[in-house]
């Protein structure tokens, strides 16, 4: 009697099978390991030759984590960006910088983190999906910098040389030694002149420091003539203001004099229409009381019995009866 076999089923359950066995295989390597990290981007400005997936990151030598990836950043190609999944345990704080290093002589590179004295961790930004730890470049790429730049700058020098030295210039150069030899020939040749010019040269410095110093005594004299000048002028500014009060003294004393007039001119107008009339009616008056009493004298020496008797009356007259 034979078996009845589905082949097809075995080969369906022995592919699941596998499937099931390879994704728990995975998870049990890689899924612990992504929770308890955590992704960061490093932004790289040279070049990253040695570095691969899987490269470790290491924290001052102890290793912390891993590459995720490694691309060119498409919105600046000049900069390589490189993902790492770091323990969550590690401190990457705000100072913390990474850096290319090589590992032994394999001529593979790993990722060296170094700081992390700042208090502050490193945060994502808004418009970033990871924090970025800061980039430094390696020791490596900045002598090789340096020796292009030296590279670069001999080659500068040497170019300038090559110019400097061109047959041209060597011959220009013959000119100018042979003039200096002329010069130096004629110098030689005029050699009591020139000393008789620097004597000529002595002498005049001389007068001229004599000058110059009769021009400081002629200046102490303008100082001094200045000073006095300035003691003239203040005492002028003196007598100027002096002058100003006596002036304004005449000017209050001829105010008061004005005021006097017009109550002088006041008083004499009241004397001529008030005064003066009164006292002339007072005179006549006193002229009139002056007659009679020299009436009443007279009158009284010739009949005293008027004091008794009063004033006889004047006789009749012609036709007159008593």
């Amino acid at each position: 009697m034979e078996s009845k076999i589905n082949y097809t089923a075995v080969g369906v359950f022995v592919v699941l099978l596998g499937l099931m066995l390879g994704g728990a295989a995975w998870w049990l390597a890689t899924g612990k390991k992504q929770g308890n990290t955590t992704p960061y981007l490093i932004f790289a400005t040279d070049n990253v030759n040695g570095l691969r997936d899987s490269s470790n990151v290491l924290y001052r030598g102890v290793k912390v984590g891993q590459v995720h990836s490694i691309e060119i950043d498409p919105s600046n190609p000049t900069l390589i960006r490189i993902r790492v999944d770091i323990d969550k345990n590690v401190p990457v704080r705000a100072d913390t910088v990474a850096q290319l290093s090589p590992q032994g002589v394999t001529g593979l590179s790993v990722l060296n983190l170094s700081g992390g004295a700042s208090p502050a961790p490193l945060k994502a930004r808004p418009n970033q999906p990871y924090p970025v730890i800061r980039y430094a470049p390696s020791v490596f790429s900045r002598l090789e910098g340096g020796l292009n730049d030296a590279t670069i700058t001999l080659s500068k020098i040497a170019s300038r040389l090559d110019l400097l030295l061109s047959n041209r210039n060597i011959e220009a150069i013959g000119q100018s030694l042979s003039h200096v030899a002329s010069l130096t020939q004629t110098l030689d040749a005029h050699r009591q002149d020139i000393a008789q010019t620097l004597a000529n040269l002595r002498q005049s410095s001389q007068d001229l420091a004599a000058m110059g110093a009769q021009g400081q005594k002629l200046t102490v004299q303008g100082t001094q003539l200045l000073a006095q000048l300035s003691e003239t002028t203040q005492h002028l500014q003196t007598t100027l203001a002096a002058m100003d009060q006596a002036a304004e003294s005449w000017h209050e004393a001829g105010q008061g004099a004005v005021k006097l007039g017009a109550a002088g001119s006041k008083a004499v107008d009241q004397l001529q229409n008030r005064t003066l009339p009164g006292f002339d009616r007072l005179t006549d008056n006193l002229q009139q009381l002056s007659s009679q009493l020299t009436e009443l004298v007279r009158g009284l020496k010739t009949n005293p019995s008027q004091l008794l008797y009063g004033t006889p009356l004047p006789p009749p007259g012609p036709g007159e009866q008593r």
